[in-house]
């Protein structure tokens, strides 16, 4: 006989207010990552984001994210990322957005606002996309040694030959790279649904809305872990310390409780120039089985989640500081490619555990010329 190995104390929380209590729970802490000297590549930099520290450290290392964030003008953000996907995506052939527009254009928009100089943005697009793939652990196969050098070429970029603060360092590579993976899955995902859509109704919601009912019913981001600092509750079940919680947002974006017909893709519920506290419009699309003869306007009840809700950034404690900013990349690409089709309506994803991001996803123009609202 062999012995079977501990058991890890996990819990999965899928309910949504199971998952906000936790996040809005000071007991229940991020996975912290241990400091390493500066020069050390990506284990330098995973002990020195504010995503991976917990209490007064991580405050001043999110307040500092926070602050360069804060200082960009998102319309400027939004209309940069829009001209440069329309650049790749004008002329109407057909076009991969993951391999050309959804990480490259908003970590090259975002980086040259961050003071990347625009002739490094290439070469620093590439490098935060390398550090993405090993910023969580375990990296992917090879992305490790990939990674160091990455940090190293961010940081030249930076200075430009003079030294660099390393926590300004550190800040600006969280930001680009928090950008990258999370923002190019909700642009995939976002046009992995819209673009099947008839050209004229693609353009029937605000892109704000699209944004957010991706972020509820198909988020790039899937799953958060939290450890129990001390014994507590979630979920109704008692909480030992160091017991960690696997928080799934995407289980949770899709509870009945609080939105109405959750597995229902229906921007209507987000769209602040048609939503009422008692109703709203759903727009009843469901992608796997559409039919423009079932396309209904029709009003239904709004659930508790209101105009919001959903957990795509995040809730309670520790919100995605970089909301805004990926919002308004987000949707100057969509916007972008409002007017394409799918090329191609098998998309394949990405392999991850906890990101939902399409491997490649083919768009290719239409002769519609009617933009967006």
């Amino acid at each position: 006989m062999t012995a079977d190995p501990p058991a890890v104390l996990e819990r999965r929380l899928t309910r949504h207010a199971d998952v906000r209590a936790v996040l809005a729970d000071p007991r229940f802490l991020v996975p912290a990552a241990p400091a390493a000297q500066p020069g050390t590549g990506m284990a330098w930099l995973r002990g020195a984001v504010s995503r991976f520290s917990n209490g007064a450290e991580h405050a001043c290392r999110r307040a500092r994210a926070e602050g360069l964030l804060d200082a960009l003008d998102p319309v400027r953000l939004r209309r940069e990322a829009r001209e440069q996907a329309g650049a790749e995506l004008a002329g109407g052939s057909r076009v991969d957005v993951m391999a050309r527009i959804a990480r490259r254009v908003p970590v090259g928009v975002l980086a040259t606002r961050l003071g990347v100089p625009e002739d490094r943005r290439e070469e620093v697009v590439a490098a935060v996309t390398a550090m993405a793939a090993a910023y969580h652990l375990p990296p992917a196969p090879g992305a490790a040694s990939a990674g160091d050098a990455a940090v190293a070429v961010l940081a030249d970029a930076l200075s430009e030959g003079e030294g660099l603060e390393p926590g300004l360092l550190a800040a600006v590579a969280g930001a680009l790279v928090q950008a990258c993976d999370a923002t190019a899955g909700l642009i995939g995902n976002t046009l992995a649904v819209v673009a099947r859509l008839p050209a004229d109704l693609s353009v029937r919601w605000p892109v704000e809305a699209l944004l957010a009912e991706t972020l509820r019913w198909d988020p790039p981001v899937r799953l958060t872990r939290r450890v129990a600092a001390e014994d507590a509750t979630a979920g109704g079940v008692p909480v030992p310390a160091g017991a960690v919680l696997v928080l799934d947002l995407a289980a949770a974006n899709r509870d009945p409780e609080v939105f109405p017909d959750p597995r229902r893709f229906d921007p209507g519920r987000f769209d602040p120039g048609r939503f009422d506290p008692g109703r709203f419009d759903p727009g009843r699309f469901d992608p796997g089985r559409f039919d423009s003869e079932r396309f209904d306007s029709g009003p239904r009840r709004q659930g508790r989640g209101g105009s919001g809700g959903h957990l795509g950034f995040g809730s309670g404690i520790r919100p995605c500081p970089g909301e805004r900013a990926a919002l308004a990349l987000a949707a100057g690409v969509v916007e972008a490619a409002l007017t394409h089709r799918l090329a191609d309506p098998e998309i394949p994803y990405e392999p991850s555990p906890n990101l939902r991001v399409p491997a490649s996803l083919h768009l290719e123009g239409t002769h519609t010329t009617k933009g967006p609202r």
